[in-house]
């Protein structure tokens, strides 16, 4: 999926830094320090040492000063308030020993960079309760499927020889807030750049000031300068971030309301968007449909639609059928940590 020897040219360092502001959950932004607890026991809990890392850390705490009585959630959450930082992360000292030694058994150097990441992220799961707690929880929701399936998904959605697009407008329409293009070559990411790449050909003042009337420059210029894209979007900062903590039908509404363009836009993810649109107007249908059918009728239509969905995935017509989980469902389960807080 990534390329050893991936070329990153006309790399924008502030919308690169902005990347980093959009996509990391806020708690870790608006405290960006956190703390590593090393524990002698786990039952009962003994700490051994406490180092918080970060912008204006501490260092390391004498352990008489952390008051920690279990590894359960609320009570991590409870340090990770106490020590005014973004996560805490609660190890065995002998979990070292055998993270490094579960990793090092199935780790190569020739290995895809993602395959080396999910190996440890597997590692990493499976001593999750029994070594290592971390809040927030993002362990337990986090699947790690195997690298195979992941690059077949891969391949299926997005073609070889094309170009990936994303930007993000400021909401002041004065500048481009983010942005990157991405080209894939033999299953692999081979190049990444910014719209720096492009800056000569569309000016970013422009673009952003107008972008629904000039993306399509945007396109233009990828194609001939990199790949032709197989799939380019643009929203605004505040669409977005009302997307990814929205309903699930956000996008497709964003979609509608032109605040959002997708364009070129892959077969697989119209079905996707037209699906959720379709959901959305059946649930508020049903809620309403509901309180005139007898449980037993709602019981049924409740079972039928997981039976329909079930039979999508295990005939492959789903879009993600070969990950074994739905990034959609995912998503879902994780985006209560991209809740911001409102602006003063």
């Amino acid at each position: 999926m990534l390329a050893p020897d991936l070329a990153l040219t006309d790399i924008d360092g502030r919308h690169w830094a902005n990347w980093y502001d959009l996509l990391v959950p806020p708690g870790v932004l608006d405290r960006p320090r956190w703390a590593l607890v090393l524990l002698e026991s786990s039952s009962p809990v003994r700490v051994a040492r406490v180092i918080v890392a970060g912008d204006g850390a501490r260092g390391a705490l004498d352990p008489g000063e952390v008051e920690l009585t279990s590894l359960e959630h609320r009570h991590l959450a409870g340090l990770a308030r106490t020590l005014a930082v973004g996560a805490v992360i609660a190890i065995e000292v002998d979990a070292f020993a055998r993270l490094s030694a579960e990793v090092e058994r199935q780790l190569s150097l020739d290995q895809d960079l993602v395959a080396q990441g999910l190996v440890v992220l597997r590692a990493l799961k499976r001593l999750s309760g029994r070594g290592v707690w971390t809040e927030p929880h993002l362990l337990e929701l986090l699947p790690a499927p195997a690298f195979e399936p992941l690059q077949r998904t891969f391949d299926l959605l997005i073609p070889d020889g094309s170009a990936l697009v994303a930007y993000v407008i400021d909401d002041d329409r004065r500048a481009v807030h983010a942005s990157i293009i991405a080209v894939k070559r033999g299953g692999d990411i081979t190049a990444a750049a910014t719209h720096a790449a492009i800056a000569g050909t569309v000016s970013e003042a422009a673009l952003a000031r107008d972008w629904r009337k000039h993306y399509k420059r945007v396109v233009a210029a990828v194609e001939e300068r990199f790949a032709k894209p197989s799939v380019a979007l643009f929203l605004e900062r505040d669409t977005l971030l009302r997307v990814i903590t929205g309903p699930s039908d956000q996008l497709a509404r964003e979609l509608n309301a032109k605040n959002v363009i997708i364009d070129p836009a892959p077969a697989w993810l119209l079905g996707l968007l037209g699906g959720a649109t379709v959901a959305a107007f059946a649930s508020r249908g049903a809620r309403a449909l509901a309180s005139m059918l007898p449980q037993a009728a709602r019981d049924r239509a409740s079972g039928l639609a997981q039976r329909a969905q079930t039979a999508m995935k295990e005939s492959g017509a789903h879009p993600f059928a070969l990950l074994g989980f739905d990034p959609i469902e995912l998503w879902s389960s994780v985006k209560h940590f991209y809740r911001r807080r409102p602006r003063a």
